[in-house]
């Protein structure tokens, strides 16, 4: 999905999850970006999973969001630092694959429990060996979709 039509479906109350390990360098984009969000005025409850994300979802449903974004690394084949706008069902029925196998499970579990909508901000990481740091890349576009959350979901 294109950013505009991402943009326009983000509705109510929103919630913005972010996944990362922030020992393996561009996997911790989604803790990344969340953070760098806490420090801004927007309309949305902010979580910060970091690699388990299971143990928030009781959390996560507690706030009964009408929206709920994910974002994480995923690994797609592309181009360092790409960026795809995916529903829930992008992620739960293709070969898209998450580096955390358990968010498919996250999302049916709190589809269960909850009507929302489930969105996943994925970037393509470049490097995510244990010990390193977030690449200029990936922080680059971060940066970017940090702006972007903020324009949408301003006070």
């Amino acid at each position: 999905m294109e950013l505009n039509e991402f943009l326009k479906q983000i509705k109510g109350r929103v919630l913005i999850a972010g996944i990362g390990n922030p020992l393996r360098g561009d996997d911790a984009v989604g803790s990344y970006i969340v953070k760098a969000l806490s420090n801004e005025k927007i309309n949305a409850i902010l979580i910060d999973c970091e690699d388990k994300p299971e143990r928030f979802i009781d959390k996560i449903i507690q706030h009964k969001p009408d929206t709920v974004i994910f974002i994480d690394a995923v690994h797609m084949n592309h181009e360092p630092a790409a960026v795809v706008f995916l529903k829930e069902e992008n992620l739960l029925h293709t070969g898209i694959s998450s580096h955390q196998s358990n968010l498919k499970m996250c999302i049916e579990y709190i589809r269960s429990k909850i009507k929302t909508e489930i969105f996943i901000i994925g970037i393509q990481p470049e490097n995510t060996d244990f010990g390193k740091s977030v690449s200029e890349k990936v922080l680059g576009v971060a940066e970017i979709l940090k702006n972007i959350l903020i324009q949408a979901l301003k006070k």
